[in-house]
């Protein structure tokens, strides 16, 4: 079977034809949609845009996780087009720019983007037509998604090889210029392949990260497909915890902010009633397994969290490698730990750094040679990530190389390391530690709830804030120890993976 998107889908649409593969709120009716008809309208797509001359063309998808999102991204890259997912958090004039810095001949936007998809006609005259990501069939000035649907009859797929190109992902940009990063049918199907998940047809899995990000659109959506599972697709974080009961998921992808969030909330219940009717209540009972990525999470909320009957594991991975180069699962597990490096990932360390190679590697950065040239070395993929692997072959991630504090005696310092232990206080919402000269300082964004429910004044809130630090300080050496805060009202600028940009918290 050839490495390919395309292989994934056709597999899986025939061994799960009549399972519901997506399962999503319509206002507030539940929609069910089974892989028979993600295969069938996944290929209207591609017959569409063949019909219309861009089957080879770069075609953007602006929006949020949905159906018409992921069958149009199928009908793209199984049509031998090249898709480009794009943030739709971003403001208009960014997105203009990506259409143009991608060479966008034709885009999908969201309902909600009308803003947007009525300035690609002025700002980037390269894109010859625009769709909205609307089930109607028809709109006042635009065509739709739903109106392809409906007009198109179901055709056949390109023929897509293992090496060609499939997607353009742009980085976050945390720390600059975002870049478009190069990856091909072989770097999605070869990551899908090497990351196990044992779970039977069927399974819920909840998504609810964005899915114009490699961790999301590969595990939630290639692997969650590939394995036969039901995407329930979350349509809101406001409405996070509501459809964790409405969907019962035995599983979600989450980052740490996530995690760290939930944690919170379940500690402020009764602490005399038991875990497990609290997790029951929250989750309805079905959540199994979390899989986190995309920053550091403290091991501390690991052994909590099983106390509630739930067991995270923590994988490791970045855009440029599609994105998962490491993960704990259900066949080795190591606290602490990212887990053991996938079985087409070679790793390597280079002055601490690891560099990683393998069939998941990226092609490089969309017409930046001289990024590329700096980020891939040989075949090597320079991960700026500092770590090590211990006697049993799992991965350690001890901190970033850029984010290293160099202090004016010698020392460096990981500042994850110490956001990782003061974050745990409740009181301690966000925590970035920077330095200089004058020694270490912690900017911190006290949680508003826990400021709320101890009516706490300005004033308060910095005191106790500066005794965490004293205690803290007391037991670190003197180069570790935090001489200066910051307390902020406001909380740090992110990226949509929430991350925070450190690049703007002196700002």
């Amino acid at each position: 079977m050839p490495h390919t998107i395309q292989a994934i889908l056709h597999k899986c649409c025939t061994d799960y034809a009549d399972i519901t593969a997506v399962e999503y709120l319509r206002r507030r009716e539940t929609v069910d949609k089974t892989y028979r008809e993600l295969l069938a309208d996944s290929r209207r797509i591609t017959a569409a845009l063949a019909a219309h001359g861009f089957d080879k063309s770069h075609v953007a998808i602006i929006g949020t996780s949905s159906y018409p999102w992921i069958t149009t991204y199928l009908g793209i890259v199984n049509g031998n087009g090249v898709a480009v997912p794009l943030d739709a958090g971003l403001p208009a004039e960014d997105l203009w720019e990506l259409l143009r810095r991608a060479d966008v001949a034709c885009a999908f936007c969201d309902v909600n983007k009308r803003e947007v998809a009525e300035g690609i006609r002025e700002h980037c005259p390269a894109v010859k037509e625009v769709y909205l990501l609307d089930e109607a069939a028809e709109t006042d000035s635009f065509p739709t998604w739903g109106g392809l649907i409906a007009a198109t009859p179901e055709g056949s797929d390109g023929n897509p090889q293992p090496g060609d190109l499939c997607t353009i992902l742009f980085t976050s940009g945390t720390t600059g210029k975002s870049k478009g990063v190069l990856l091909t049918q072989q770097n999605f199907a070869d990551n899908v392949d090497n990351v196990y998940i044992d779970t039977p047809p069927a399974s819920r899995l909840m998504t609810v990260l964005p899915i114009h990000h490699a961790f999301c659109l590969t595990m939630d959506w290639l692997k969650g497909l590939s394995v036969g599972a039901t995407v329930c697709v979350n349509d809101s974080l406001l409405h996070l915890a509501r459809n964790i009961k409405k969907f019962q998921p035995r599983c979600i992808l989450m980052v740490p902010l996530m995690v760290e969030t939930i944690y919170k909330k379940l500690k402020s219940v009764n602490p005399l009633l038991p875990k497990k009717l609290v997790a029951k209540e929250a989750f309805g009972g079905s959540l199994e397994y979390i899989f986190c990525g995309g920053a550091r999470l403290d091991p501390f909320y690991i052994d909590e969290f099983k106390k509630y009957g739930i067991t995270i594991f923590q994988g490791y991975g970045m855009t440029e490698c599609a994105p998962v180069i490491s993960n704990n699962g259900q066949l080795a597990d190591r606290v602490g730990s990212v887990g053991k490096p996938l079985n087409n990932c070679e790793i390597r360390f280079v002055d601490g750094e690891i560099q990683v190679r393998g069939s998941s590697v990226m092609q490089g950065y969309y017409q930046m040679p001289e990024e590329t040239a700096e980020t891939l070395k040989d075949g090597w993929l320079c991960t700026g990530d500092l770590g090590y692997l211990d006697e049993d072959g799992f991965l350690f991630i001890t901190g970033r190389k850029k984010n290293l504090i160099i202090l004016s005696n010698g020392e460096n310092i990981s500042p994850e390391e110490l956001e990782g232990k003061l974050g745990l206080e409740p009181l301690v919402g966000e925590i970035v530690v920077t330095g200089g000269s004058d020694g270490l300082k912690a900017h911190i964004y006290p949680d508003p709830e826990y400021v709320e429910k101890k009516k706490m004044n300005p004033q308060k809130v910095h005191d106790e804030l500066q005794k965490i630090l004293d205690h803290y300080n007391r037991r670190q050496p003197t180069y570790k120890q935090i001489v200066a805060l910051e307390v902020r009202d406001q909380p740090f600028v992110k990226s949509s993976t929430r991350k925070i940009k450190r690049n703007l918290v002196e700002d």
